[in-house]
């Protein structure tokens, strides 16, 4: 696996801290939610492993429920624990975007990247800094 794919991985936590925020959810609804976050294809298996630590953790809670079609679901909530590590994640988070911010502002005002006479081929990154900053 990459090493962006590890540090992607690694706010999985968080992210579905915030979507179990929003509201309980059963495991492949939550699989679908991440779909708004880049993951349009995680793996069901690994999300199922993180909420069954975060279970453990005291983070969630579970019950099975009924469901009109089909088997009985289990149905994820976020507990006061959680609501607390999911505020901790957002000044956490939110140091890390000041830090990303200001690498990217600075990464695309360089006028030469490779250390060589060749311009940066960084053009199409100011028009990202540009919709960052709306």
């Amino acid at each position: 696996m990459a090493g962006h794919e590890v540090e992607r991985r690694a706010l999985l936590t968080p992210v579905l801290l915030l979507l179990l925020a929003e509201r309980r959810d059963h495991g492949y609804e939550l699989v679908q939610r991440l779909g708004a976050f880049g993951w349009e294809e995680a793996e069901s298996a690994h999300v199922y492993r993180l909420l069954r630590g975060m279970e453990k953790c005291g983070e969630v809670t579970s019950q099975w429920c009924a469901s009109g079609s089909g088997p009985a679901r289990r149905v994820y909530a976020i507990t006061p624990q959680g609501a607390m590590d999911l505020a901790l994640w957002f000044v956490r988070l939110g140091e890390l975007h000041s830090t990303l911010h200001l690498f990217l502002e600075r990464y695309v005002q360089l006028e030469d990247v490779g250390g060589g006479d060749e311009p940066p081929h960084h053009s199409g990154h100011g028009d990202y800094i540009r919709r960052m900053r709306r």
